[in-house]
């Protein structure tokens, strides 16, 4: 957790919620990140960083969910300055770790195919037994008197 004095009250930082994530995306869509230099990123992010520093901080003693978001973006645009704004930005990496949530997020498909049962007769999971062709007859399944079996038939 990270504390922030702006504009004479205390903020604190902490990992993201469901809620703020997002937000994040709403506040960041059509937003394209076209290069990684400090200055560009700061020069694509510019109109959003109010509002994104509004869904990253909460005053301490609130929740996440009880902020205006238009009020505090507006608060945060004339009273936060650039240095707090850099060090609030550096320690949301540390409170949220990208990296690992991404690589965490990519292999969700890879970790449920390998929960998936694959004819285990000790899984939990399984399938109705099959009922052979000898106990149920459709009209389908009877072959003519006269029919002579070759190697491409069933």
């Amino acid at each position: 957790m990270f504390k922030y004095e702006i504009g004479g009250k205390t903020y604190i930082q902490k990992p993201l919620v469901l809620g703020q994530v997002g937000q994040m995306i709403d506040c960041l869509k059509g937003t394209m990140i076209t290069s990684f230099k400090p200055l560009d990123i700061f020069n694509q992010l510019r109109d959003q960083m109010p509002r994104l520093l509004s869904i990253v901080l909460t005053e301490e003693g609130k929740s996440p969910g009880d902020k205006d978001l238009e009020s505090m973006a507006g608060e945060m645009e004339f009273s936060i300055d650039i240095d707090t704004a850099l060090k609030v930005s550096e320690d949301f990496f540390d409170c949220n770790p990208v990296a690992s949530i991404w690589k965490r997020l990519n292999g969700i498909p890879q970790n449920i195919v390998r929960k998936i049962p694959t004819g285990s007769k000790s899984s939990s999971f399984s399938f109705p037994e099959e009922t052979s062709q000898s106990e149920t007859k459709s009209s389908g399944d009877t072959r003519p008197e006269n029919a002579n079996p070759s190697p491409d038939t069933f």
